[in-house]
């Protein structure tokens, strides 16, 4: 019997199961919008398990605890690109980072990618970074990647890339794909090691509060908290904002705002704002 042989439809009431199961991994909530999509996803692992309902494979996920992770990989979207948001990246290279060496000459500079997913975004920093460094020998930086899915970070880990994400990058920003990526005998591109040594990938629950003990200047966090409800938006900002140092900047989406959400941040330009310094105080009296 295969599931072809079956009803594969993904009735109302299962669905809904499956979405507080999501909620309650991911804090992300799927709308009745992705139930189509979801129905896809589920498909090929439920073959894989020779299940042949999605009531089958929800009870089957209930039981299975280790099953947990798999679930979290389908139903979690991971589409990034290098270079995404040119403006963005300008901004960094010509505002951000000169206005805060000429602060902190002797600091390491600690960037967040926390939605790092294949790891596109954590390379694209590094190579914006080498270039400064080039210019500014005494600067220093460490790059920490983050996502959800244990196997997408697999991916970002190895750091080889190819077709479209790195024919856009090559478009965009022709000097720093020919200084700072270099192919190998399969036709894939990975940045050179003095890159790859300052990114570190690592799990991590944006749910949850974070268990890393770095504190870092600027957090990436684009095209993620369109997936929460606006609690869950506010939940997952005073997660991150709790790693985040006094002044430190925040970037997000482009389909994103923090306009109508209560957080710890005030609004610089479009998709940029800054952590408030009363967020130190808060820290320094639960510390006392």
């Amino acid at each position: 019997m295969s599931l072809e042989d079956t009803d594969q439809d993904l009735n109302e009431q299962v669905f809904n199961k499956l979405v507080k199961v999501v909620h309650t991994h991911t804090g992300i909530t799927l709308g009745s919008s992705k139930k189509i999509m979801l129905q896809a996803r589920l498909r090929p692992r439920m073959r894989e398990l020779s299940l042949h309902s999605f009531e089958s494979y929800y009870d089957y996920l209930q039981s299975h605890k280790e099953e947990g992770p798999y679930f979290v990989d389908l139903v979690t979207t991971n589409e990034t690109y290098f270079y995404r948001t040119p403006r963005i990246w300008e901004y960094i290279e010509n505002e951000y980072l000169p206005n805060w060496f000429q602060k902190k000459q002797n600091v390491v500079f600690n960037v967040w990618s926390a939605a790092a997913s294949s790891g596109e975004e954590a390379h694209t920093l590094g190579t914006v970074f080498q270039g400064f460094k080039e210019k500014h020998p005494a600067f220093q930086y460490q790059i920490f990647g983050t996502d959800i899915s244990l196997e997408i970070l697999s991916y970002a880990e190895k750091g080889q890339y190819s077709g479209r994400a790195i024919e856009m990058f090559k478009e965009k920003r022709p000097d720093l794909f020919q200084k700072f990526l270099k192919p190998d005998s399969n036709g894939q591109f990975s940045a050179i090691q003095e890159i790859r040594s300052r990114i570190k990938f690592q799990q991590h629950n944006l749910f949850e509060k974070p268990k890393f003990k770095t504190q870092f200047d600027l957090v990436l966090i684009r095209n993620v908290l369109i997936y929460f409800l606006g609690p869950d938006q506010e939940k997952v900002l005073s997660q991150v904002c709790l790693s985040m140092k006094p002044g430190a900047g925040l970037i997000i989406g482009e389909s994103e705002s923090l306009n109508r959400l209560k957080t710890s941040f005030s609004y610089k330009m479009p998709l940029v704002y800054e952590l408030s310094s009363e967020t130190e105080d808060a820290k320094a009296g639960k510390a006392s």
